[in-house]
């Protein structure tokens, strides 16, 4: 019997003394509350096919070009357009198209816009204009090869590099 009034002394100086660390509370007090963030950043990339080569054959001196090249947006929500063209000497040198002359030299026009040696290609927006969603784009295009252009096959004579940006 004696356990049950020491066990209860016990139990009233627990509760008294947690009903005084109430009363001691400060006046004031601090909370750390986060912040959550969410970023959401539409992730837009050029989905395009631009043609694996333009082919440029010299058939007993007629130069012939093809004639189904085309760019064709995959997007199906992005409009897009060629910003910028560079064309890039190869195992020819890339000429003048307006006047033409050299030595294992080729000249292009592509959309009616010709080189004018290496480098990037002066492009209009009426030759290369927004291409629609899903869209294409034909991509017509002319060469002048160098008469010394010996008898080979898939030669690589020069590189187009075509720069596709996503119209806003």
């Amino acid at each position: 019997m004696k356990h049950k009034y020491i066990l209860a002394l016990a139990l009233v100086m627990v509760t008294v003394f947690t009903l005084g660390m109430n009363t001691y509370a400060a006046t004031s007090t601090t909370a750390t509350v986060p912040v959550t963030l969410t970023v959401s950043n539409e992730y837009r990339a050029v989905n395009v096919t631009v043609p694996a080569s333009l082919p440029v054959h010299v058939i007993n001196g007629t130069v012939v070009t093809a004639d189904n090249a085309v760019i064709k947006n995959n997007s199906k929500v992005s409009a897009i357009q060629v910003t910028s063209i560079s064309v890039t000497d190869g195992a020819y040198k890339v000429g003048d198209y307006e006047n033409f002359s050299g030595k294992q030299t080729i000249a292009l026009k592509i959309n009616g816009c010709p080189t004018k040696g290496a480098g990037k290609l002066p492009i209009t927006k009426n030759a290369f204009p927004v291409i629609s969603a899903s869209g294409s784009q034909a991509l017509t295009y002319f060469a002048k090869v160098s008469g010394d252009a010996p008898n080979a096959d898939d030669v690589q004579a020069a590189n187009v590099v075509f720069t596709i940006s996503i119209v806003d």
